[in-house]
């Protein structure tokens, strides 16, 4: 998916704070609602307990006591009134509250008429007429029975006479509980900072390994990695010195036979050459010296094909406008015409002798099949491009990557006749991959081939 972050890092990170924060936010839900829970029981026990002890006192006493009692206890949060009717507030009950009316009748004397009434954040407002069958004095009790979160709750005694209590709740029942959601912020934020130090810790070992094999085609001979950490991580670095140690030992074996290679092959086209000059003919000396020329060409550049990604330069920083320059000049003194647009912005760390010869090849095959060369140089800080464009007649789409074969020669124009042994593209591409970069062919629109070589900083 597009959405998704492009590195293991920001993809593990990503996966983990998700979960993370759905874990938590589950858990403050869960806890809010037992919290609740465990508060609503605890004050509805308490509420109903106190209530039904005052109803129980109230019926045995007479009138005027009931009245002075009343009077005694009507004070906040509790507010008691024996004057309001049945039904005060609304007609029906908006909501009731199932463990508050079991504890009321589980305290209250059995067969007594029960109404309760939860104003969960604000009490109905003053009737504009006066609720069926209250007085107009008693309006002052309804009054402070608006703007308060309470249970308002009826009950009629024996008589026949009701009695009004209004409850306000504790605070703490609506109040956010700041501290339980502080202690879960800490929370979070605590294993979140674990979760990037633990997947930063997890992929670092990749990062090292991703940036060894991109340096190992630049440095085969590169400092091996140091085979620390967990098993899993000592593994990997391990086959990964081992594969660097048969690299290397594999280039040292195919150097030394091509040194012997060339030494053995050197060495009877040398004498070849000198018994023909003792030969009577005179046309078959002429003939010899061409074939000898030919196979010493071929020795000489397939070796140096093979040789195109050794090692043995050192690595410097390399003047690329001067090097391009330098190529423009010897173009210049053979009776070629290259013309250069663009220049880098810093030396290039890489080596100056193979680079010398990778751009020298491209420049010889425009020159040679175009007539002319265009280089174009733009520079980044992320990599170095160099494109040369020529005007000759191209390269079928089909043969593009096969003209990088070894010896692979297209017909007609690009043939033996006209020189080259198939092995300068080749080369040209070893040398930029030893450099960690890539060297393609694409045919221009307006005719011609391009050569793009680019090499990351």
């Amino acid at each position: 998916m597009r959405l998704l972050p492009q590195s293991l890092f920001a993809r593990l990170l990503l996966l983990l704070m998700v979960g993370l924060l759905l874990a938590q936010l589950l858990s403050a839900a869960i806890l809010l609602y037992d919290r609740g829970q465990v508060l609503y029981r605890a004050v509805g026990g308490n509420i109903a307990q106190r209530l039904a002890a005052i109803v129980n006192l109230l019926e045995t006493l007479p009138e005027a006591e009931r009245r002075r009692l009343v009077a005694a206890l009507d004070l906040p949060p509790t507010r008691i009134s024996l004057d309001l009717p049945w039904g005060v507030g609304a007609q029906e009950e908006s909501r009731e509250v199932p463990l508050l009316r079991a504890l009321l009748r589980r305290y209250l004397p059995p067969g007594r008429a029960l109404r309760i009434q939860v104003e969960a954040r604000e009490a109905p407002p003053l009737p504009r007429e006066r609720p069926l069958g209250m007085p107009h004095q008693h309006r002052r009790h309804y009054g402070w029975l608006r703007n308060t979160r309470a249970f308002l709750v009826q009950v009629k005694l024996q008589d026949g006479n009701v009695v009004t209590f209004y409850q306000r709740l504790p605070e703490e029942v609506f109040a956010w509980p700041y501290k339980l959601l502080l202690i879960l912020l800490v929370l979070l934020v605590s294993v979140a900072a674990l979760a990037v130090l633990a997947v930063r810790w997890l992929t670092r070992p990749l990062t090292v390994l991703a940036t060894a094999a991109t340096e190992l085609g630049r440095n085969i001979h590169r400092p091996p990695l140091a085979e620390t950490g967990p098993l899993e991580v000592r593994r990997a670095a391990g086959a990964f010195n081992t594969m660097q140690t048969r690299l290397i030992r594999y280039l040292q074996d195919r150097s030394r036979i091509l040194a012997a290679v060339s030494h053995d092959l050197k060495t009877p086209i040398t004498r070849l050459r000198l018994r023909t000059e003792l030969l009577d003919d005179e046309t078959l000396p002429a003939k010899f010296q061409s074939d000898l020329d030919a196979m010493e060409t071929m020795v000489q550049a397939t070796l140096d094909f093979m040789r195109g990604t050794e090692v043995k330069e050192a690595v410097v920083a390399v003047d690329i406008g001067a090097l391009l320059e330098t190529l423009q000049e010897d173009a210049r003194d053979t009776g070629g015409e290259v013309r250069i647009q663009g220049a880098p912005w810093a030396p290039f760390q890489g080596r100056p002798l193979a680079l010398k010869r990778c751009l020298g090849n491209l420049v010889d095959n425009a020159l040679h099949y175009g007539k002319q060369a265009l280089i174009s140089v733009t520079d980044s800080p992320e990599r170095l491009v160099i494109t040369i464009r020529d005007t000759g007649p191209g390269i079928p789409e089909a043969e593009l990557e096969r003209v990088f074969e070894p010896f692979y020669r297209l017909e007609g124009s690009r043939s033996r006749h006209t020189g080259g042994t198939g092995l300068g593209l080749g080369i040209a591409r070893n040398i930029a991959r030893a450099h960690g970069g890539e060297l393609t062919l694409r045919n221009r629109p307006q005719g011609g081939l391009e050569a793009r070589l680019e090499l990351p900083r």
